[in-house]
């Protein structure tokens, strides 16, 4: 068979599967087993010298295995959490002020990012399990675009934060990552850094156990540890930390008051030199927020370390908000 033989049979193949899923997960199979993975024994004999093996700009074979463990991990958690990936025992606090004040309860949808790309929403949507649109006045045509948000960073997030946002991160490094949940932060951090210490803190028993589960499938426990509780209670490890991440942590969580409270905490005991990657841009979470002191005699911003790393992500759609400080 020649190339163009080969190219009619593969797309043949696609065409038999509608699903969206599906064909997605059959191209990763694909990319993962012959064009990323290890090759057939009969591939790897060649006379020597063998010649180094070519990689794409920006990535590296760790990074690549690195991006398949992630797929995995949130197979695993989609087959653990419900839909919204909401537990009974999280309490959710809508925002009364600032940008997501208009995320009401009757048409704001929570779509982990993590576990839910924009095909695999696009495909609940087409069959009924999610819906794109609320009615406004119960009429059948006066309608309005449902909200999405998510509470965890999308792979593709994860990726632009360890390869291009953060300088290389060496190997003694604490990293902690603040109302941890699912631990995206946390497997990414393992599958894109050296870092040796990663921590996450938890208030919810329940979604630390989930990460457990994940941690304990995957061997992760030489370098991830869970803590349950409040932040305010871990004094010892904020202090410590070189690399704090805060996604999307405090403002559907908390009222006002209490993250004030948390903020000017962070304040008085993350140390200098400390990495804040943030989610929004700290402008932002603390412009409602009465916290006694001014960001400017906290951190400064600082410029992302490669922003000019691509594959195999198109980062664009995954930066806007992402923002890096430093603790001066």
């Amino acid at each position: 068979m020649d190339l163009k033989g080969a190219q009619e049979a593969f797309l043949a193949v696609l065409q038999q599967i509608p699903q969206a899923e599906t064909r997605k997960a059959f191209l990763a199979w694909v990319d993962d087993t012959f064009i990323r993975g290890v090759p057939p024994p009969t591939l790897m004999v060649c006379p020597p010298p063998c010649p180094p093996q070519q990689l794409v700009p920006g990535c590296t074979l760790d990074h690549n295995s690195g991006d398949a463990k992630l797929r995995k991990i949130a197979d695993d958690l989609r087959e653990i959490m419900p839909l919204n990936a909401i537990l009974p025992t999280e309490q959710i606090t809508f925002p009364s002020v600032g940008e997501n004040a208009d995320c009401d309860p009757s048409h704001t949808l929570h779509v982990d990012a993590f576990l839910y790309d924009e095909d695999m929403v696009d495909e609940l949507c087409d069959t009924g399990e999610l819906a794109r649109n609320y009615c406004v006045d119960c009429s059948s045509h006066n309608t309005q675009p449902i909200t999405y948000i998510s509470h965890s960073a999308s792979r593709e997030r994860l990726a632009y934060i360890f390869r291009a946002l953060l300088p290389p991160i060496p190997e003694d490094t604490i990293l902690l990552d603040i109302g941890s949940r699912l631990g995206a932060v946390l497997f990414g951090a393992h599958v894109y850094s050296k870092c040796q210490r990663i921590v996450g803190v938890e208030i919810n028993q329940d979604l630390c156990q989930v990460q457990q589960t994940i941690i304990n499938k995957y061997q992760f426990q030489d370098r991830i540890q869970v803590v349950a509780g409040d932040i305010q209670e871990q004094g010892e490890v904020v202090r410590a930390a070189d690399i704090i991440v805060l996604n999307n942590v405090f403002e559907f969580f908390m009222p006002p008051n209490i993250q004030a409270r948390i903020w000017a905490f962070l304040r008085a005991n993350t140390k200098k030199g400390c990495l804040l990657v943030t989610i929004p841009a700290l402008e932002d979470s603390l412009q409602y927020v009465e916290c006694g002191f001014r960001l400017q005699e906290w951190v400064r911003e600082v410029p992302p370390h490669d922003p000019n790393i691509t594959a195999p992500f198109d980062f664009q759609s995954e930066t806007s908000e992402v923002k890096l400080y430093q603790v001066i």
